[in-house]
């Protein structure tokens, strides 16, 4: 009799699978051993678990399903990396890798500049940007060299960045030679990987040049911190460090977690896909007025936020710039949706300045050139309006081709510039344009 139960357990567990799931360990044991019968697991018992069975799985594959994985911190990059790799070789002693990179830009700015009180004026530009060439190399294992040039469409511009960067380990890295110092949410981003078609107003006028300096960071956890020195010179290719300088320090917290769409009860409510605070602040010790730093401002403040969630993206920005020379201040709020993911996206920002001082924010209008990127970047633009006040939209689309490697861009931009002394302005200005990057 015993060996007809133990018959009958085994035909159960390997036609169905289901006895073994329908009981707790000690039964399936006490069943096999003939210390309960078999007609105690009955065929309910067994389809019960097998469909219990099948509903647990199915739930797993459904949170499995509504689980939102992507990387929304890499929508936040600050550069693309290189895809022309020219030599890779991991075991090499002196040098592992180097790649060449380039960026191409075009852009055009059609419209009208209307003062309240005179005659409007049209506005038609369009230019090659800028054509940055350079290369990567990684050496040593842990160095990593990089030069790029610029030029436009009047010819060479200057030396964009020169450094050599060292992950010392894991947590720290020193970067010291020719780069743009890491300060606001958008100066911080390379020209091919920027939102809108130029910088806001208010980074364009009070962002530190493109200058010689050193800097040291550490990421400890979901806390990045920098400290950095950089020449209070301004110069096309290699500034020098006379004339004093400035400090700059960076302090940033990003925590980046998986979005549940529709979480269970266990799960609570989940957070966006990515969220980033940030705080930079500089003290310039020179008061150059056409140093690295624009107006010789002795103070520059930027703090905000970026939230990525699902297809929006989201940035906020409050800058503050103090001098003896002037003051001002402003935010910028950007915003970008994905109509089609990966293909074709929604970009808007607003972006507001003031300040207490007479005729102290400077608007560049139109077409900037290569020359902002290798010094600061109001230079690059050819006409300038002084305003006290400004408001400016910008609503666009861009249709991205190769993921970020190639871009068209359309939108629309007006602005508000309002100045007691020469009057106010109304801009209203078409932008077109496209960059191509390796």
């Amino acid at each position: 009799m015993r060996t007809n139960f133990l018959r009958t357990a085994r035909m159960g567990v390997a036609l169905g699978g289901g006895l073994a799931g329908s009981l707790s360990a000690n039964e399936a044991l006490d069943l096999l051993e003939g210390k309960i019968t078999a007609e105690e697991a009955t065929v309910d018992d067994i389809l019960a678990a097998s469909r219990a069975e099948e509903v647990g799985v199915g739930e797993a594959a459904e949170k499995e399903v509504l689980r939102d994985n992507r990387d929304y911190s890499s929508r936040w990059k600050n550069r693309l990396a290189p895809t022309a790799l020219v030599y890779d070789n991991p075991n090499g002693r002196v040098v592992q890798a180097v790649a060449i990179d380039g960026l191409a830009e075009w852009g055009m700015a059609q419209g009208s500049l209307e003062p309240k009180a005179g005659k409007s004026e049209d506005l038609d530009e369009s230019q090659l940007k800028r054509v940055r060439l350079g290369g990567m190399m990684r050496a040593f294992y842990n160095t990593d060299l990089e030069g790029r040039v610029v030029a436009d469409g009047e010819g060479y511009q200057g030396v964009d960045t020169l450094k050599a960067t060292v992950q010392v380990n894991e947590a720290l890295q020193v970067e010291g030679g020719k780069f743009r110092p890491p300060f606001s949410q958008e100066y911080k981003q390379d020209p091919a990987v920027r939102i809108a078609p130029r910088l806001s107003p208010l980074v364009e006028q009070v962002a530190p040049a493109n200058t010689l300096g050193t800097r040291v960071s550490v990421v400890d956890g979901p806390w990045e911190l920098g400290l950095g020195w950089f020449s209070g010179a301004r110069d096309r290719n290699l500034p020098d460090f006379e004339g004093g300088g400035f400090v700059l320090a960076n302090m940033s917290y990003t925590f980046d977690r998986d979005k549940v769409v529709a979480a269970g009860e266990e799960e609570g409510e989940a957070p966006p896909g990515h969220q980033r605070w940030h705080l930079d602040y500089l003290y310039n010790t020179s008061s150059e007025r056409d140093g690295s730093v624009p107006l010789g401002y002795r103070h520059l403040l930027s703090t905000g936020i970026e939230v990525s969630s699902g297809d929006f993206d989201f940035a906020g920005d409050f800058i503050l710039a103090n001098g003896d020379i002037a003051t001002a201040w402003g935010m910028t709020l950007t915003g970008r949706y994905w109509l089609f993911e990966d293909a074709l996206r929604f970009v808007g920002r607003y972006s507001y300045a003031d300040t207490d001082d007479d005729g102290a924010l400077s608007i560049g209008i139109g077409v900037a050139d290569a020359r902002g990127d290798a010094t600061q970047p109001l230079e690059g633009y050819s006409k300038v309006l002084a305003a006290d006040e400004l408001h400016s939209f910008y609503a666009g689309l861009d249709w991205h081709f190769i993921q970020d490697y190639l871009i068209l861009s359309t939108g629309l931009e007006y602005q508000l510039l309002k100045n007691e002394s020469d009057g106010d302005f109304n801009n209203l200005l078409w932008h077109t344009g496209g960059r191509v990057a390796f």
